[in-house]
Formats: structure tokens, C-alpha cells, sequence
């Protein structure tokens, strides 16, 4: 699967632009895009979109090929929950970060799914 990274650098060497001049459009610095396009770091949603601007693509179309969210720490299992001999308690502040960082995820996608239905709605 083509990672958000090498895509984002495809598209950038299709329309013929160096990294720096795609910083300068979306008002960040070199070394910050060139983490998003070696998988270093993620844009925002702000800047999902604005890449989708200059692109002129849809956000699916982006990110469609993209890794999704997933939880990487999922070893405690429902039966575990009620046992206070488990580790459970022990990895509890794991698991909190990672629900945390996971409804973050949510709420980003779903203010990109908030700005797609806007656009189509403008469209209508």
C-alpha cells in the first residue's frame, strides 16, 4: 500500500514543485513538509485540505491509498477488565493514551467529512 508520505511526493513532483515552493504555498517550513512526505510526521486536516487546493483533488482521493488509523496497543481484552489481578490496571495509562489519540483521530476525520459535505452542498 503507497503510503500518504510517497504519495504526497508523487503529487508534488507531478506538478513540477520542489519541496520548498509546496512549504511556502502552505505557509509551513521545508524540513516540516519533508517529514509529511518521508512518513515522519502527518499534516493537520487544515493542511489536508489546503494540499487538496493546490492539487485541485478531492480529500478521498488523497487519502484513499493512505494508511488508516489503527490501535496499536489492544492487548487487554474485556475479560481482563474485572480481574484485578490483570495487567490492566498496570497499562491503563497506555490504553487511555491511546483511546485519547484515537478519538482525536475521529474528531479530525470527521471535520474533513464536515468540509467535504460543505463543498458538495456549494456544489448543489
Amino acid at each position: 500500500m503507497i503510503t500518504l508520505g510517497t504519495k504526497l511526493s508523487r503529487l508534488r513532483k507531478k506538478k513540477g514543485l520542489t519541496q520548498q515552493q509546496l512549504a511556502d504555498e502552505l505557509n509551513i517550513s521545508q524540513p516540516a513538509y519533508h517529514k509529511w512526505e518521508t512518513d515522519i510526521a502527518k499534516p493537520s486536516t487544515e493542511h489536508l485540505v489546503k494540499i487538496c487546493e493546490v492539487y485541485d483533488i478531492d480529500l478521498d482521493e488523497l487519502l484513499e491509498e493512505a494508511p488508516t488509523f489503527s490501535i496499536t496497543n489492544n492487548d487487554c481484552s474485556i475479560q481482563n477488565i474485572g480481574n484485578p489481578n490483570s495487567n490492566f490496571y498496570s497499562e491503563s495509562p497506555d490504553l487511555i493514551n491511546g483511546i485519547l489519540k484515537n478519538q482525536d483521530a475521529i474528531t479530525q476525520l470527521l471535520n474533513v467529512q464536515n468540509k467535504l459535505i460543505e463543498k458538495l452542498i456549494q456544489k448543489i
